[in-house]
């Protein structure tokens, strides 16, 4: 009888854990489908829920999220809780079970909340709660809970679902917040530009003023905005000379002394200041008598007006506070758009060579902006591909010129081709540019164009590949092979955005987008005085590095079954396998030539290939079974000995050997130099006129 009492509680036991371990698996599956049919990350948030508390049989339930260096906890999504009771709800890390949750870092089952001490009440009717936490990069940045009206509702068995829903909730968070932030960054870094372009062509101070107001309220929704200058009487006091949104009665009551509130405080301290909430902060003094909202954050940055080194005077706008870090990011444009306006300050002369750097200086921010595109032609699981792969989703469909950089063969055009058709460019032109190919006195003209008549030859217009790319994308590979003089005139282009054809006295307008790409360090060339610094800066607004095949050796079974089947269809071979040997000796090569040596190896094994299966025969000789891919002299002795006692070959052993190899050698190093045979000869060593003679004569194509 015991007996059987323990075979059926070990029964119930397993169709228990049965029955938990296939609602997991439904859960897992209800994550993907959620994240599949839909982009909107709130809409996700709610779905998961929403799925929670149907799951664990709960009452209500909420999302709450906690700010960076910031003890409060904010309820972000909220079911069956009454709207006004959230609102006045304020918990802190370590406050309730929420916040104590959030605090430790771990689980919180509660099944009766009148016997837990930290219990804070949402709802009167509320018996059992279990709250999980929402960890991002090792930092608790909230925390998922679930109610219910019952005691003793929730399980162990819940907490694991809790916690599965908790990490696809976290995922879509730091997806989220990264996404948001990096649009702002961009966002930012777009005023910046728009403005610096603007004000360049204004000469009016108050004019110039007037259009940053208004861009700055229109993007970044400032409320106020005011321009402080020293007056020419006394050195010591400041007053409002333009303002925005503010009267001429409230302008005339904004003078301050130095080192008096904020403003005099910027002065004295020649630093920027920004305040979160101008109501809570006793140095600002509301000179002006603005009336506000005091209910209402309102932050305030000031950021000081310098000309040659001095003070001039202070920048000032106010809006409301969207966090910490919005703050610190327009402190820091705000601090920028002042140096603009300090030239129109002085004299409205020229802009200054720092607002040309700052143009120049485009940040990487799109580098972490994650869009779902894929990447089919991409073949590898390498972490550093993988990275690639990461950052080419993230800025495939931004404007900015990227700059390509690996070794010949590692897939630089397939990564710009991939940054082109996965764009909002990719129903307009692809126009590929090589600059080695291209002799250098006829680049010029292929990249701008000519007139008619424009010089011996020009019988008719001819359109540059800059025109014919414009909507779409221009791909310039070998960027470090183009001549300096035409450097110059690039970057006029990329400048101004326009195009003037050799012989033409009228420039064209363009809209296009610079990718590049090289195999040489183009900053020991710019040390060389072969490549122009403010051209790298230009192009390398963001660089993508392909590593070299060498460096991702775990990707070389992938990419050989890839071109495999490949070339398989393509020749219609029937092609089962690789044997272990064969792709060993292939993972043991250094592959200079990359990705490409190896396509076209894999191409030469499939049309070798007898058995269906490729074996080392069908490899070429070059390839060897060492570790660190040289050849050792055991194996060229043995290779020499197979014709030496073939008599088959007496008489021509010479030619066949020295033959073989010659053919062999040729064919990788116009392989490594992307068969470029001016380059190859000067690799090997050789006249050019022998290279083209020996290629003649081996069939190398």
């Amino acid at each position: 009888m015991q007996m059987g009492d323990q075979e059926h509680q070990t029964d119930a036991q397993y169709v228990r854990e049965l029955e938990n371990q296939i609602k997991r698996l439904k859960l897992i599956q209800y994550l993907n489908d959620t994240m599949n049919s839909t982009k909107n990350p709130n809409e996700i948030l709610a779905k998961l829920l929403d799925q929670c508390i149907s799951m664990t049989g709960a009452s209500s339930g909420s999302i709450m999220l906690r700010e960076k260096d910031s003890p409060d906890l904010k309820i972000v999504l909220f079911r069956n809780l009454d709207a006004n009771v959230v609102q006045k709800t304020n918990i802190k890390v370590g406050d309730g079970v929420t916040g104590f949750v959030v605090q430790e870092g771990r689980p919180k089952l509660v099944n009766d909340v009148d016997l837990e001490p930290k219990y804070i009440p949402v709802r009167s009717d509320i018996k059992s709660e279990l709250a999980v936490p929402l960890t991002i990069h090792g930092f608790i940045r909230g925390v998922l809970n679930v109610d219910s009206d019952h005691k003793n509702a929730f399980s162990e068995d819940d907490i694991d679902l809790m916690q599965t829903v908790a990490h696809q909730a976290a995922q879509i968070i730091t997806r989220t917040m990264l996404t948001s932030e990096l649009e702002r960054k961009i966002q930012l870094q777009q005023i910046l530009i728009d403005i610096s372009n603007e004000v360049e062509k204004v000469y009016e101070l108050k004019t110039a003023f007037d259009f940053v107001m208004k861009r700055l309220a229109d993007k970044l929704k400032i409320q106020r905005g005011m321009l402080v200058l020293f007056d020419n009487e006394d050195v010591n006091q400041l007053s409002v000379v333009t303002a925005y949104n503010l009267t001429e009665e409230e302008m005339s009551r904004g003078i301050y002394r130095v080192g008096e509130g904020i403003i005099g405080r910027v002065v004295s301290e020649k630093t920027p200041i920004s305040v979160p909430d101008i109501n809570k902060n006793k140095d600002f003094l509301n000179k002006m008598k603005v009336k506000r909202e005091k209910n209402t954050e309102i932050s305030f940055i000031a950021i000081p007006i310098k000309i040659e080194g001095y003070i001039s005077g202070v920048l000032a706008v106010e809006k409301e506070f969207e966090g910490t870090e919005s703050l610190n990011d327009e402190t820091d444009i705000i601090y920028l758009i002042g140096k603009f306006i300090a030239n129109k300050v002085r004299a409205f002369q020229r802009i200054t060579e720092e607002k040309q750097t700052l143009l120049d200086e485009n940040l990487q921010l799109k580098k972490e902006l994650y869009k779902n595109y894929g990447l089919s032609n991409f073949i590898g699981k390498n972490s550093k591909m993988v990275e690639v792969f990461d950052l080419v989703k993230l800025v495939a469909d931004s404007q900015s010129s990227i700059l390509i950089i690996g070794e010949s063969g590692t897939g630089k055009e397939l990564v710009a081709k991939s940054l082109h058709y996965n764009s909002g460019r990719r129903e307009q032109p692809y126009i590929s540019v090589n600059c080695a190919a291209i002799p250098e006195n006829l680049l010029e003209s292929e990249l701008f164009g000519y007139k008619k008549g424009a010089f011996t030859g020009a019988t008719v217009d001819r359109k540059g590949k800059f025109i014919l790319a414009n909507k779409g994308t221009i791909f310039l590979d070998e960027i470090g092979d183009m001549p300096i003089p035409l450097q110059g005139k690039l970057l006029r282009v990329i400048q101004e955005r326009e195009v003037e054809p050799i012989g033409s006295e009228s420039k064209v307008k363009i809209d296009i987008r610079i990718v590049s790409a090289t195999n040489k360090n183009l900053q020991a060339l710019i040390k060389e005085g072969k490549f122009r610094e403010d051209l790298f800066y230009r192009l390398n607004v963001i660089e993508v590095k392909i590593p070299p095949l060498r460096d991702r050796k775990d990707d070389i079974p992938l990419l050989v079954t890839h071109f495999k089947q490949k070339y398989a269809v393509q020749n219609n071979r029937k092609i089962d396998n690789i044997s272990p040997e064969a792709m060993r000796i292939l993972q043991a090569y250094a592959w200079p030539g990359n990705v490409r040596e190896l396509e076209n190896t894999i191409e030469r094994a499939v049309l070798l290939c007898k058995s269906g299966v490729i074996e080392p025969s069908s490899l070429p000789g070059f390839l060897v079974e060492s570790e660190h891919s040289h050849v050792s002299d055991l194996s060229i002795g043995k290779w020499i000995e197979t014709y030496i006692k073939n008599s088959s070959y007496e008489g021509k052993v010479y030619d066949t050997i020295v033959g073989y190899i010659e053919k062999e050698l040729i064919t990788s190093a116009l392989l490594f130099n992307n068969r470029n045979k001016v380059k190859t000869a000067d690799f090997l060593g050789i006249n050019r006129n022998t290279l083209r003679f020996k290629m003649r004569d081996y069939g190398i194509k």
